[in-house]
């Protein structure tokens, strides 16, 4: 079966569940700054609510989280506070710094009142998510390790879309985590020299969740702020954009807030149109390293049997 383990069986099918996840959820949002609390970075959250589930977003390398607007926009309105702090964004960050500036921006908002008294936070759900470095940042905070002098803290579930080789510190933290785990993966990028899904999927020590996205692509999720920001186009690859969306919201509001409703994005064995749930300890037959396909070498065409990998419709 792909995947390390199965969920419980959704309500409903995740199929069903994920055109309406793509759009934007029933809460209005307000957005503020972490410099209140000695933080660069931002927060969103829902206009009003008490108990709330929350989450720390990580960037990919060299991006600030204003790349990010509308995506961490869209998990607030659907019921999440989300912090994402806007360190670590040199030629040599650290995962690890980003890591610790997580965990740290998790604390703030988990005990802090919001929007004047009116939001807080439920510091028994939440959770981490991630974009390229930052989603190997995400899972170092997830992980039980202590991360510069920070301890662990328990959460629900870390989501990480394309995530990218960090350092020798990844892996060994990613047995660590016991948290439910979301890796998505542009549809060749499962262990390249700047992706790494599939070594960490099998590293992961929790139930985890590897699924591929065909059409989409790492930087497709890179928001891109221009005059046409004007009338709601965040520059950002539609496709890919819309499918990161919907699944790490549907994740999220099951592992971390706890809607059963939404189980089947937990589901390695869910059907979710145009996606593929891979199996992290199965390499595929005649796949190259990584330095041959950097010097832009083919793979060999298969000849006989086709492929066991069935895309899914």
């Amino acid at each position: 079966m792909p995947g390390k383990k199965r969920s419980q069986k959704p309500s409903k099918p995740a199929a069903k569940l994920v055109k309406g996840l793509a759009h934007r959820g029933p809460h209005q949002v307000l957005a503020g700054s972490l410099g209140i609390v000695g933080m660069d970075g931002q927060v969103f959250a829902p206009s009003e609510g008490t108990g709330l589930p929350a989450i720390a977003f990580g960037h990919a390398w060299l991006a600030d989280t204003g790349r990010y607007r509308d995506l961490l926009y869209h998990f607030a309105s659907w019921g999440f506070v989300v912090a994402a702090p806007n360190g670590q964004r040199g030629m040599f960050a650290s995962d690890v710094g980003l890591a610790a500036e997580m965990r740290s921006a998790l604390s703030v908002i988990t005990h802090a009142l919001l929007g004047d008294g009116k939001v807080t936070v439920n510091p028994v759900l939440t959770g981490y998510a991630g974009h390229g470095f930052g989603a190997s940042a995400a899972v170092i905070a997830g992980s039980q390790d202590v991360v510069l002098g920070q301890s662990p803290t328990d959460i629900r579930g870390v989501a990480a879309a394309f995530p990218a080789p960090t350092t020798s510190v990844l892996l060994p933290a990613a047995r660590q985590v016991t948290a439910p785990g979301l890796i998505l993966a542009a549809g060749t990028e499962l262990d390249t020299v700047d992706a790494n899904a599939r070594p960490l999927a099998s590293a992961y020590g929790g139930d985890v969740v590897l699924r591929t996205l065909p059409a989409a692509g790492s930087r497709g999720l890179i928001e891109r702020r221009s005059i046409k920001s004007l009338i709601g186009i965040n520059g950002a690859d539609k496709t890919t954009h819309a499918q990161v969306r919907a699944l790490m919201t549907g994740f999220l509001l099951y592992t971390v807030a706890g809607d059963d409703t939404y189980a089947g994005f937990a589901d390695a064995e869910a059907v979710i149109a145009k996606t593929l749930v891979t199996d992290p300890e199965r390499v595929p037959e005649g796949e190259l390293d990584q330095i041959s396909r950097l010097l832009g070498a083919k793979p060999r065409k298969k000849r006989g049997k086709a492929s066991q990998e069935i895309p899914v419709p």
